[in-house]
């Protein structure tokens, strides 16, 4: 059982240590597509300030620079903020990086535009909440600044077997990676508890929800894009 995700997070990402990275199907087509309950301005992207939350081998990034944004991001190590900062000098993508954890980001108040958080917001670490990492959330973005996310929908492999907390909290118990064993996620079953956990804080959401399987590991994930609210609203 890993019980220190930050030692596991390491490990793997200097063993798999890409030249290339490719992004995400979904982040593709949030900032990129058209659809019904999806309504992002694409004029705004250039010049505009994304903070990448987690943003492991930086597999975004090339298509954040393509359309023009100014990358920031946060991972919870040195090593990985490293190997992620040589790969994208390699790449000839500018980069602002550091250590910190989505209850703990070392970045000012309303600095940022956008926030990426892929397959990232839902860890809990020890101490925190998840309304925690909403509130930091909050506090970088500026008013109106808009939140790209995934969340944990019930029924991925994921959870299988995971040990249930409470209030949608679950300890992850047979991570089919073998990478989160024995840290606490936030996971949700329906639309109305994602508005229900975020509206404190973020307002104008568009919710979809993807259910792939790949070769035996079943991916459930709800997609979130959502705006932060102005103070006092």
């Amino acid at each position: 059982m890993v019980h220190n995700v930050k030692e596991s997070y390491t490990a793997f990402h200097v063993t798999h240590n890409p030249t290339h990275v490719y992004p995400s199907e979904w982040v593709i087509r949030s900032l990129l597509g058209k659809y019904p309950r999806l309504h992002l301005d694409k004029t705004k992207y250039a010049g505009a300030r994304i903070l990448d939350i987690g943003f492991g081998d930086g597999r975004n990034w090339p298509l954040l620079r393509n359309v023009a944004f100014e990358i920031y991001g946060v991972e919870i190590t040195n090593e990985i903020v490293d190997l992620a900062q040589q790969r994208a000098d390699a790449l000839r993508i500018p980069v602002t990086l550091k250590v910190g954890s989505n209850s703990a980001i070392p970045f000012p108040d309303a600095f940022f535009d956008y926030a990426l958080a892929s397959s990232s917001c839902y860890y809990i670490d020890k101490g925190e909440s998840f309304e925690k990492n909403l509130t930091e959330y909050s506090r970088v973005l500026k008013p109106e600044g808009i939140l790209l996310a995934t969340l944990p929908a019930a029924g991925g492999s994921i959870l299988d077997g995971c040990l249930d907390l409470g209030d949608g909290h679950v300890e992850i118990r047979n991570d089919p990676w073998g990478l989160r064993n024995g840290y606490v996620f936030k996971m949700f079953s329906t639309e109305g508890e994602i508005v229900e956990a975020f509206a404190p804080y973020f307002d104008s959401f568009a919710i979809g929800l993807c259910c792939d399987n790949f070769y035996g590991v079943q991916i459930n994930m709800f997609l979130l894009v959502c705006r932060r609210r102005h103070a006092g609203k």
